[in-house]
C-alpha cells in the first residue's frame, strides 16, 4: 500500500482538549508548523463531555481578593496520594492551572460562559467566609435542547474544545481525522521522528522533529477494562459515556517504542445507581437519600443515604441494576425539592421543572412497549413487581419490613439515617430503573514533570511528550489529576515542553 508523507516540526495525537491545547500553545511559541491527527470522524473527543472546572489561582480570583493557594493545593495533592506521585510534576500542574486558564481568558469569550468568583470582602476570609472558590461550571449550557444536561456536550469541555479549534484555525494548524497512530519511528540514536498513521487515504507517514501523544483515555476498551477492573466489568450492565474511538490503543503503540506503561496505576471512574442514560429530572430525584433500592430478587441491598458509594454493592446484585421505589408522596416531595434546587443553581437554572411532565413522558413509553428501562408505575406494589419482573412475594416483604422500620425510626438491616426513613404508602407507586455508570478513565503512559515520555528505564524518550488521561505520572492510589483540568492545563504543559525541545533543536 502506497504511503502518504507530510512534514512538520510538531505531531499531536489526539485533537480533544488536551491536543489542541497543546497544538495552539506550542504554534503560539514559534512552532512554524503543526499538525494534528484524530482518530475519530471529529474533533473533540471525550473532552466534549467534560463538565467543569475545579481550578484556583486565576486571574479572576486574585481580583475578587483571594490568596494564593498553591501550596495548600499541593499539600492535598500529594497527601491523598501518599506521597506516591512524581510530587515534581504535581507541583507544576499546581502551578500552571491557574496560567492556562488566564490564557484561555484571553482567547475571549470566557467571561460571557464561565462565573466568575465573587469578590472578598475585607475580613471575610478571617470570618470564616469562602475561602476556597472554585471555578466549577460555566454559567449555561450550550446545548439546550439536552434532554440529559448533566453531561456534555455543552458544557466547559465543548467550550474549550470549540474555542480552541477556532484558534486552530487562525494559526493554520492542520487536523486530520480518522488517522490513526500506529507507529512510532525513531532515528539511530533513538530520537522520534515521525509517526505512521492509518488514514482514509491509506497509510500516512507524518515526519516531525518531536510528537505529543493526547490520545485520551480507555473507557471503550472492555477486554481491558475486564483484566483491570474486574469488579466493574462483570459481564453485566453498565452506561459508558466515553467515545466509542476512547480505546487506549497509544499505550500500545508507545510501549512498542520503548515507553514505560504503569498498568498498575490506572484510574476508572466509576459511579452509581444512576437513572442514566434517559431523564435528567428522574436521574436527579432518585438521588435524594429517602428512595428505596431492591435488586432483581426484590430485596435492599445498601444503605440508601450512602449513594456515593453505591456502586460497589450494585456490581455485585443481579445483572447489576436495581429500581428506586416511591410513593406519591415521595415522587412530589423530591421533586418540589428538585425544583427548589435548580431554579437556586447556575447549571440547572433553565432546565425545565416540569418533573412530572418529564415521569408521566417516561411511564407513557414504558406502558407503550418502547425499547429501554423506563420508568414503571402501578397502582398496587404487586402489580409494579410484576412490571419490574420481581417476584411480587419478596417485594411486598421487603417494603414491608422498611415500613416498619419507618415507623420505629430505626433501619434493623442498613442503619439508614432515621431523618431519611419515609414509608411507601400512598398509591400509584413508581419504579425508577438505575444502573451504573463509567466516565473519565486515565493513567498509562509514564511520563516526568516535563511531559517527556519514559522508557522502561525511565529516562525520557527524546521528542516524545504526553498530556491528558493517557498520561500517567497523576495517577495512584486511586486518584487523579482531574479530568477536564488536567487534560487542559497537561497540554499546555506539553505544547511548552514540545516547542522548548524543538526549538533548541
Amino acid at each position: 500500500m502506497a504511503t502518504n508523507v507530510m512534514n512538520c516540526y510538531l505531531a499531536v495525537l489526539g485533537a480533544g482538549a488536551s491536543g489542541t491545547v497543546a497544538a495552539v500553545k506550542a504554534k503560539e511559541l514559534g512552532v512554524n508548523n503543526v499538525i494534528i491527527l484524530e482518530k475519530a470522524k471529529k474533533p473533540g473527543g471525550c473532552s466534549w463531555y467534560g463538565v467543569g472546572l475545579k481550578i484556583e489561582n486565576t486571574k479572576w480570583h486574585k481580583e475578587a481578593g483571594y490568596p494564593d493557594t498553591t501550596d495548600e493545593l499541593f499539600r492535598e495533592r500529594i497527601k491523598n496520594n501518599n506521597w506516591d506521585a512524581n510530587h515534581k510534576l504535581i507541583r507544576k500542574f499546581i502551578d500552571l492551572s491557574g496560567p492556562w486558564f488566564d490564557w484561555l481568558i484571553e482567547k475571549g469569550g470566557v467571561d460571557k460562559y464561565f462565573m466568575k468568583p465573587a469578590k472578598q470582602a475585607a475580613g471575610q476570609q478571617a470570618q470564616g467566609g469562602m475561602r476556597r472558590p472554585w471555578l466549577m461550571f460555566p454559567k449555561r449550557h450550550l446545548n439546550e435542547k439536552s434532554r440529559d444536561p448533566s453531561i456534555g456536550p455543552g458544557w466547559a469541555g465543548s467550550f474549550i474544545v470549540t474555542k480552541m479549534l477556532e484558534e486552530c484555525e487562525k494559526l493554520g494548524i492542520q487536523i486530520i481525522t480518522e488517522a490513526r497512530a500506529r507507529e512510532f519511528i525513531k532515528d539511530a540514536k533513538g530520537n522520534i521522528t515521525g509517526v505512521l498513521a492509518d488514514a482514509k487515504d491509506g497509510m500516512l507517514r507524518v515526519n516531525c522533529k518531536a510528537c505529543i501523544s493526547a490520545a485520551g483515555g480507555f473507557g471503550r476498551n472492555v477486554e481491558f477494562l475486564k483484566k483491570k477492573f474486574p469488579l466493574f466489568v462483570n459481564g453485566d450492565r453498565y452506561h459508558c459515556f466515553d467515545i466509542p474511538t476512547n480505546t487506549g490503543d497509544l499505550m500500545e503503540v508507545a510501549g512498542k517504542a520503548g515507553a514505560f506503561i504503569d498498568d498498575t496505576r490506572l484510574f476508572w471512574e466509576f459511579a452509581g445507581p444512576v437513572h442514566h442514560p434517559y431523564s435528567y429530572t428522574v436521574f436527579r430525584i432518585i438521588q435524594e437519600p429517602e428512595n428505596v433500592y431492591v435488586n432483581l430478587n426484590g430485596e435492599r441491598f445498601f444503605c440508601e443515604n450512602d449513594l456515593q458509594a453505591g456502586h460497589y454493592p450494585l456490581s455485585k446484585q443481579p445483572k447489576s441494576v436495581c429500581y428506586a421505589i416511591e410513593d406519591q408522596d415521595m415522587t412530589e416531595t423530591f421533586g418540589q425539592r428538585y425544583i427548589e434546587r435548580s431554579s437556586n443553581s447556575a447549571t440547572d437554572s433553565w432546565i425545565s421543572k416540569d418533573f412530572r411532565n418529564d415521569i408521566d413522558y417516561e411511564v407513557s413509553l414504558d406502558q407503550s412497549g418502547a425499547r429501554g428501562d423506563h420508568v414503571k408505575k402501578a397502582d398496587t406494589l404487586e402489580e409494579l413487581a410484576v412490571k419490574m419482573k420481581i417476584d411480587p412475594k419478596t417485594f411486598i416483604a421487603t417494603i414491608k419490613r422498611y415500613n416498619e422500620f419507618c415507623e420505629n425510626k430505626r433501619d434493623l438491616d442498613f442503619y439508614k439515617k432515621p431523618e431519611y426513613l419515609m414509608p411507601i404508602r400512598k398509591p400509584p407507586f413508581y419504579a425508577f430503573f438505575a444502573q451504573r455508570f463509567g466516565n473519565h478513565t486515565a493513567g498509562g503512559i509514564v511520563i516526568n514533570e516535563n511531559m517527556e515520555v519514559l522508557n522502561t528505564g525511565k529516562k525520557a524518550i527524546p521528542g516524545l511528550f504526553a498530556s491528558g488521561d493517557n498520561a500517567g505520572g497523576m495517577i495512584t492510589n486511586g486518584q487523579s489529576a482531574g479530568g477536564l483540568l488536567w487534560a487542559a492545563t497537561s497540554g499546555y504543559m506539553a505544547g511548552i515542553a514540545a516547542s522548548k525541545y524543538i526549538n533548541r533543536a
